[in-house]
C-alpha cells in the first residue's frame, strides 16, 4: 500500500483503535474475577444454584470465552439501539441524545452510520492481522461503539490527503476503570503503545468544547512524505459513554478549518 494510500485510511484506523482500547484488559479482568466470585458463591447456595454452578462449568469446559462476549454483544447492542446516531446533513450535524450539534465546510464529504460501519469492518482487519485477542477486543467494542460523523474534506479513496471531523461513542462502565474523558484516552494510548504504531504523544491536557471541558490527547505521525499527520483526541463522559471527537489536520492551513469546526460545537 502506498504512502498516500495509507494516510487517507489514518483516521479510520485509529477510530478503530479508539473504540477498541476501552475495551482491553481491565474489562475482561474484572469480568473473569466477577465470573469467579459467582462461582463461589453458588457453590454454598441450594441445589437449583449448584446445578447452576455444574452448568457453568460445563459451558466454560467448552469455551465460556465466547459465551461471554457474545452476551455482551447482545448487551451492548441493546443499549445502543436505545440512542440515536443524530443527523448529518451536508454541512451539519446534530444529536439530539448526546446534546450536540456542529458545522463542516458544506463542500465536505461525509458518511452516515452505515457508511462509517463499513469502513470500519474492512480497516479491523488491517489492524488485528493475526492477532486473536486483539480482533476479540474489537469485535467486543464494535458492539459497544456508535459511529456518528465522518466528515473529511476529499474522499477517503487515497488520491488526496485533507482535514476531518469524526464523532464517535462507546459505552463505558464504571468496571471497566472508565470514570473520566481522561481515563478513556489513557486506555487509547495504551492500545496504540501495545500495538507499536509510530506516533508521538503530547501530555493529556483540557480544553473547552462548545461549553464543555473535554480531556484532549494529540498525537502526530509522519507520513513519509514530508507530511505530519496531527490528531486532536477529546472525550467526555456523556449518558454513560465516552463521547469522543477526533480532528485530523497536517499544516496551519488546515489546521484553521479544523478551528472553525471546533468553535461550531455546542453542547446543551
Amino acid at each position: 500500500m502506498s504512502i498516500m494510500k495509507k494516510t487517507s485510511l489514518f483516521a479510520m484506523l485509529i477510530m478503530v483503535m479508539l473504540v477498541a482500547a476501552a475495551c482491553g484488559n481491565k474489562a475482561d479482568n474484572n469480568a473473569k474475577s466477577n465470573d469467579s466470585t459467582a462461582a463461589e458463591s453458588t457453590t454454598t447456595g441450594t441445589d437449583d444454584a449448584a446445578s447452576k454452578t455444574d452448568d457453568t462449568d460445563k459451558t466454560s469446559e467448552t469455551g465460556t470465552d465466547s459465551t461471554d462476549t457474545s452476551s455482551e454483544e447482545n448487551n451492548a447492542s441493546d443499549d445502543t439501539s436505545k440512542v440515536e446516531l443524530g443527523t448529518t446533513q451536508k454541512g451539519s450535524y446534530t444529536n439530539d441524545y448526546f446534546g450536540v450539534s456542529l458545522k463542516f465546510p458544506e463542500a465536505w464529504e461525509f458518511q452516515d452510520a452505515e457508511g462509517m460501519n463499513e469502513l470500519t469492518n474492512a480497516t479491523s482487519e488491517v489492524i488485528a492481522g493475526d492477532d486473536a485477542t486483539k480482533k476479540k477486543q474489537i469485535e467486543l467494542s464494535q458492539a459497544k461503539t456508535l459511529n456518528l460523523l465522518m466528515a473529511s474534506q476529499y474522499p477517503l479513496d487515497g488520491s488526496k490527503v485533507g482535514p476531518s471531523a469524526m464523532a464517535i461513542a462507546e459505552k463505558v462502565s464504571l468496571l471497566q476503570g472508565i470514570l473520566t474523558g481522561k481515563d478513556y484516552l489513557k486506555a487509547t494510548k495504551k492500545f496504540m503503545e501495545d500495538s507499536n504504531f509510530p506516533y508521538e504523544y503530547k501530555e493529556f491536557t483540557t480544553e473547552t468544547i462548545g461549553g464543555k471541558e473535554m480531556d484532549l490527547m494529540q498525537i502526530t505521525m509522519d507520513a513519509g512524505d514530508g507530511t505530519t499527520i496531527t490528531q486532536d483526541y477529546y472525550s467526555t463522559i456523556i449518558e454513560g459513554y465516552a463521547f469522543n471527537f477526533i480532528f485530523t489536520y497536517m499544516d496551519e492551513q488546515t489546521k484553521s478549518e479544523i478551528d472553525n469546526i471546533k468553535k461550531s460545537v455546542q453542547f446543551k
